[in-house]
């Protein structure tokens, strides 16, 4: 009499499924590469005065709030530029350069949308202390027709990298 064998030996020969396997690695990379976003936040370098008192330390800054920043371009010192959080807005690239107010409109339309996704009104102005009032005025414009009613300028005791 003759055995039959119950598993067929196709079924045995050390392959396996890789698809769940290829899942979970793009679904890491796509994790990673929405936390990089979030990481380049706010990195430009603003030299502040040097004589603040109540500055804050980077730690103790508040983690929702909105911040605005106007700076001067680090390839050209000539030319001033603005951010909200992680967007740069050039006031020298063509749709601005055409339309000013445009940028204006723009940095606030940002600014709104930030405020009612994080659902805070808390507002930052950083300025490095080289730059003429009149570009911190512009940003302020930007805040007025966001419809922000009152800013802090803020002040870093260390300087960001």
């Amino acid at each position: 009499m003759k055995r039959l064998s119950v598993f067929n030996q196709t079924e045995h020969s050390g392959q396996f499924n890789m698809t769940s396997m290829i899942d979970i690695v793009f679904l890491l990379i796509i994790f990673f590469m929405l936390i990089c976003q979030f990481i380049v936040q706010e990195n430009y370098t603003v030299d502040v005065p040097d004589e603040i008192t109540q500055a804050y330390t980077p730690d103790a800054i508040n983690a929702n709030a909105i911040t605005l920043s106007v700076y001067r371009n680090p390839d050209n010192e000539d030319h001033i530029l603005y951010a909200v959080k992680a967007k740069r807005y050039d006031p020298q690239s063509k749709q601005y350069r055409n339309s000013p107010p445009t940028l204006f409109l723009d940095m606030a339309q940002e600014i709104k949308t930030i405020r009612q996704k994080k659902q805070t009104g808390l507002i930052h102005l950083r300025a490095d202390k080289s730059i003429a009032y009149h570009y911190v005025h512009k940003a302020m414009i930007a805040l007025s027709q966001a419809g922000i009613p009152s800013v802090q300028i803020a002040a870093l005791k260390n300087k960001q990298q």
